[in-house]
């Protein structure tokens, strides 16, 4: 797919100066979904680049002023074979629990507390990210070379966010779009400050499908955009 280049700077200014404009979907995405529209870019769900901006390609990351929820960085299975006895479907069997007539785990893990009731937490040394569980120990290993390598691998282009101020008119939610700053040059300190901050977190996303099988949606390092800035050595105002 070929990129659009954008002078991102003038285009956003042009688009503040609107003041607060009708969301273009009526959900959570429709932050970005509106803003992607104004700026003619395509919709894409990957973490890959969305424009070009003086020679550079950029990716556009949305959110409200205040937002609570996080959204996904990237999603990261253990070096391939080191799942030992802990497998998808080994953990489902072992720690899953029924919901709608499925066997599910989905939870949230940080690093030093127990926040889902199925024991699992982060524990973090100067090598390794541990998932590991109440009574069983250690569950999973991500070297910290190894996951350093994907997010520099997955943020390897600049990064772009964008903060609008949300109000609903008429019933209907509106942005302005009112901040911008451009993020580069991933570091392993950042991400290693945030795991230890409890601002980056990781989670389970699996269930026993149809047919006995372990479905896993991919095994997220999720961040709020408000920390994004942590995890860059080079931040520069857009807007």
């Amino acid at each position: 797919m070929t990129l659009r280049q954008i002078d991102i700077e003038k285009e956003l200014k042009t688009i503040s100066k609107l003041g607060f404009l009708k969301s273009l979907r009526k959900d959570d995405t429709g932050v970005g979904y509106t803003l992607e529209t104004l700026l003619k870019i395509k919709e894409n769900n990957d973490a890959e680049p969305d424009f070009i901006f003086n020679g550079i390609p950029v990716e556009l990351k949305t959110q409200r002023e205040h937002t609570s929820s996080n959204i996904t960085l990237f999603t990261l299975e253990p070096p391939r074979g080191t799942k030992g006895k802990f497998k998808d479907i080994e953990l489902l069997k072992k720690y899953g629990y029924v919901r709608d007539g499925r066997t599910n785990l989905y939870v949230t893990m940080a690093v030093g507390e127990l926040c889902n009731p199925q024991g699992f937490k982060l524990e973090l040394n100067d090598k390794t990210l541990l998932i590991t569980h109440s009574k069983d120990g250690i569950i999973w290993t991500y070297p910290i070379e190894y996951i350093v390598a994907k997010i520099k691998k997955k943020l390897s282009h600049k990064v772009l966010l964008v903060t609008a101020e949300a109000k609903v008119i008429n019933e209907e939610e509106h942005f302005h779009y009112k901040k911008a700053e451009l993020f580069s040059n991933v570091t392993e300190k950042g991400f290693i400050d945030l795991i230890r901050a409890k601002s980056l977190v990781i989670e389970f996303r699996m269930h026993i499908n149809s047919k006995g099988g372990a479905r896993n949606h991919g095994t997220p390092f999720r961040i709020n955009l408000r920390h994004l800035d942590k995890l860059f050595a080079n931040r520069k105002k857009i807007l």
